[in-house]
């Protein structure tokens, strides 16, 4: 089967975020003891999902790093780890395995952890999904994050003492939406959390920063002078409790494919922005009659073909 088309790729993927009616579950609860993933039974089979592919890749490759493909339909070449602790961060769920980008992103996040203290007050930011060590599709919960430029990171500022492992994988990210999927819950939502939004976007290597469309109309409603980086907060299903940054392409990096247009410029923050999250993306989603086809080997870019057979960079 030859590779998906770009256009036909971020269309099959937009249909699955649809029916889902959520981009990730991102904070799913994980374990302190994980197990290595059995051996597969046929690797070699073209059918063979590459999620179960890549999902086994425990370290990145010695190569240069780059990014290859798209965020939903691509993998990483030469990841570099973030850390489990920094001063202004934390990583969780360390069980996933899913604190390797591209070193553009690994940058960002220790730059933007520094801004966003500053920002809010807090002692720091707490760190989800970036990608697996070698990227590619996830066994579970994203879609994206394949490249090693999207990172998920919490609402929930850093406490002061480092989180035990247990604590990691058990605690939950704050809902700031209401139950009606219209409105911030005000008990839950404060100012720092829109300074906390605002300092994702203030990188020129932000594409977009996605939140839920609830958070971004109460934005809309409450930023007052300089109001041009709401141009980068777009609504998307889910991120009710965290924010998933994305970042632009590196440059010089040809295989690496963006989005296919930056954000609209302006605010975004007309009423008719919003008719479409607060009606037919808040529905009750009918049960699919069948689940979508796993992306494989065929689907991605040739060039992750060999990400995935390139010799392993030793981490240990």
């Amino acid at each position: 089967m030859p590779p998906l088309p770009f256009a036909r790729l971020l269309a099959a993927t937009l249909a699955l975020l649809i029916a889902a009616g959520s981009a990730a579950v991102a904070q799913d609860l994980g374990t302190v003891d994980p197990q290595p993933l059995p051996p597969l039974e046929h690797p070699n089979d073209p059918n063979t999902p590459a999620k179960q592919l890549f999902g086994r890749k425990t370290e990145p490759t010695k190569a240069a790093a780059r990014s290859v493909g798209y965020y939903t339909g691509g993998c990483l070449d030469g990841g570099v780890a973030l850390p489990i602790n920094g001063p202004t961060w934390q990583v969780m769920r360390l069980s996933r395995n899913r604190n390797w980008g591209h070193p553009n992103l690994i940058r960002y996040v220790k730059n933007f952890s520094v801004r966003a203290a500053k920002a809010t007050g807090w002692n720091g930011i707490l760190v989800g999904d970036l990608a697996q060590p070698r990227g590619g599709p996830t066994p579970s919960s994203h879609t994206s994050h394949q490249t090693g430029l999207d990172v998920d990171i919490w609402f929930v500022p850093m406490p002061k003492e480092t989180l035990t492992a247990e604590q990691r994988e058990q605690m939950s990210a704050n809902n700031l939406v209401a139950d009606d999927w219209k409105h911030v819950n005000p008990d839950v939502y404060t100012p720092q959390h829109m300074a906390f939004i605002k300092a994702a976007t203030e990188d020129p290597a932000v594409d977009r920063v996605l939140v839920n469309a609830a958070i971004k109309k109460k934005m809309c409603q409450t930023a007052t002078g300089d109001r041009h980086w709401l141009s980068k907060i777009r609504p998307w299903y889910g991120h009710h409790d965290h924010i998933h940054v994305r970042l632009n392409c590196p440059a010089g990096q040809a295989g690496c494919k963006g989005m296919a247009s930056p954000p609209p410029p302006g605010e975004a923050c007309a009423d008719s922005d919003f008719k479409f999250w607060f009606t037919k993306a808040i529905e009750p989603k009918k049960p699919s009659t069948k689940p979508p086809r796993a992306l494989t080997m065929a689907d991605l870019p040739p060039a992750c073909n060999q990400v995935l057979g390139a010799p392993a960079k030793s981490i240990h």
